[in-house]
């Protein structure tokens, strides 16, 4: 009897190992759910909607990109980390998916590292300081002059806490030793629209949203938080060449899914976003709108580079003693 059952085990997990793989090889066959934790209309809505419109015919099967805000994308990002892990369920992730365990060490529902298995890295934009073109200063230098002469008036556009935009503005307070209220907008076209108003006076904003306002002569760029010059305004000095060494900040999009998502599956989802990265007429729309489309990459160096981000933000939050617990 003992050998009977060992052969009837055997023969189980055969047949459930065949099914599996099975099932991952008929993935997908019905449509998917690409969560934004943020309102629409953001830099992450823009990019990651580009890539599924691009995905889906590879796939088969229509990428379903919804806007879910609340909760600073907590709540959205806490939803798909507990959602099946059977690849109809991905979060759009950005530097707010590393910054929140840094910000909320005590109440965050969940680990971008445990809870998440990364899929591709997409690409990087700039941030940019930006003042409404009616303030009186031309110079990041001027600006911090002017809020030092005017305590207490100025007042900058957020559009969560815990995002690179509240962190890089408190970070640049501190280091500037000036003063500035942060307005918690909704999302991020609220913000800028109030920005353009000169309801508030300074903002960091992604080079995506900021490049049409510059352009059009509404918004004026102070400086560019990354190592380098933004090449599509190359007049602009980055907040390190002032003298703000801890400023750069660039943002990044990704893709990450459940965390016990087959590893076909996932491997599947990165070679089809590899493939649209690599055509050069998507490369050349990303970078239209200041976008850096990532060099080819697998999961494990996504993963890598999250983990290294997760890291980097922790030490970025207790710098500028940024606690949301």
């Amino acid at each position: 009897m003992t050998q009977r059952w060992k052969c009837l085990l055997v023969a189980a997990l055969a047949a459930a190992a065949a099914t599996a793989a099975s099932a991952d090889d008929a993935w997908p066959t019905r449509p998917i759910h690409f969560i934004i934790p943020f309102p629409a209309g953001g830099q992450l809505d823009v990019v990651s909607r580009m890539i599924a419109e691009r995905v889906a015919p590879a796939l088969g099967q229509p990428i379903v990109v919804e806007a879910k805000p609340g909760a600073d994308g907590n709540l959205a990002t806490e939803q798909v980390a507990k959602a099946a892990p059977d690849g109809y369920t991905w979060l759009a992730a950005s530097p707010p998916t590393a910054i929140q365990p840094a910000v909320r060490p005590k109440t965050l529902r969940y680990d971008p590292l445990r809870d998440f298995a990364p899929v591709a890295f997409i690409g990087t934009s700039p941030f940019l300081f930006v003042v409404p073109a009616s303030l009186p200063v031309k110079t990041l230098t001027e600006f911090v002059a002017y809020a030092k002469a005017h305590p207490g008036e100025l007042s900058y556009a957020g559009s969560s806490f815990g995002t690179v935009v509240h962190l890089a503005s408190e970070t640049f307070k501190h280091d500037a030793g000036i003063g500035m209220e942060m307005i918690n907008y909704k999302g991020q076209p609220d913000a800028i629209a109030d920005l353009l108003s000169g309801r508030v006076q300074f903002m960091t904003l992604g080079a995506i949203l900021a490049e049409p306002q510059v352009k059009a002569g509404k918004l004026r760029p102070l400086a560019v938080l990354d190592a380098v010059r933004f090449t599509r305004m190359p007049d602009v000095p980055t907040a390190k060449e002032l003298g703000y060494p801890d400023l750069v900040m660039s943002t990044w999009f990704g893709i990450l899914v459940p965390a016990a998502t087959p590893p076909a599956i996932v491997a599947r989802i990165n070679a089809e976003v590899m493939k649209v990265l690599a055509d050069p007429a998507v490369a050349g729309k990303l970078r239209d709108i200041g976008v850096d489309p990532a060099a080819p990459n697998t999961p494990a160096d996504f993963g890598r580079f999250l983990r290294d981000d997760v890291a980097r933000w922790r030490k970025s939050a207790a710098d500028a003693h940024v606690n949301l617990d």
